[in-house]
């Protein structure tokens, strides 16, 4: 009698899944995005430009601090990517309506700018004013949402391709022949 082993398939192993790092680190770091994106937005805002650059710039850093918080960028960090792209795209927006209050009160009161902002009154004035002026902003918000949707769109495009599930290699199914090993 022969000992002629014939060699089994080796196991189906499930597909590997890429961690998905510190989402909470990630986030955390990605949120210094916000008050530099209204910055850069309010400083382009007051020379009367509405640009997709700010957009570009804001999702970009926030990938980029996102990485450096995470470790790596997986598919809830694109979406919390995402979302503070939005949320200071969107708190850009009121700066800079912010911005036209405070020199029209600049103006008004023989002071500069950043004293109507710094000023304690201003703000408690400005929260009550801006929902009666916001109808006033509709062609400029419509703008801003243009450029911003123009120059976020391939930083987020890419933060959400590259951390797509990546499909399993195909497995042979269990009754496939195998091929011949060495006899014994």
């Amino acid at each position: 009698m022969s000992d002629h082993v014939v060699p089994s398939a080796p196991p189906v192993q499930p597909p590997a899944v890429a961690p998905v790092g510190n989402v909470g680190r990630g986030a955390l770091f990605a949120l210094a995005t916000i008050p530099l994106g209204i910055a850069a937005w309010v400083v382009i805002w007051g020379f009367g430009f509405i640009a997709s650059i700010v957009a570009a710039a804001v999702a970009f850093v926030a990938v980029k601090l996102y990485v450096l918080g995470a470790g790596r960028l997986s598919r809830p960090g694109a979406l919390v990517v995402l979302a503070i792209t939005v949320v200071t795209l969107a708190l850009a927006f009121v700066g800079g309506i912010a911005w036209d209050a405070a020199v029209a009160v600049a103006e008004e009161g023989g002071v500069s700018t950043w004293d109507a902002l710094t000023e304690p009154n201003f703000w408690s004035w400005f929260w009550p004013v801006l929902p009666e002026v916001l109808p006033e902003y509709g062609g400029d918000l419509a703008w801003a949402v243009g450029f911003g949707a123009l120059g976020s769109f391939a930083t987020l495009r890419g933060a959400w391709t590259t951390t797509a599930p990546e499909a399993p290699s195909p497995t042979p199914p269990a009754d496939a022949p195998t091929a011949p090993g060495p006899q014994a």
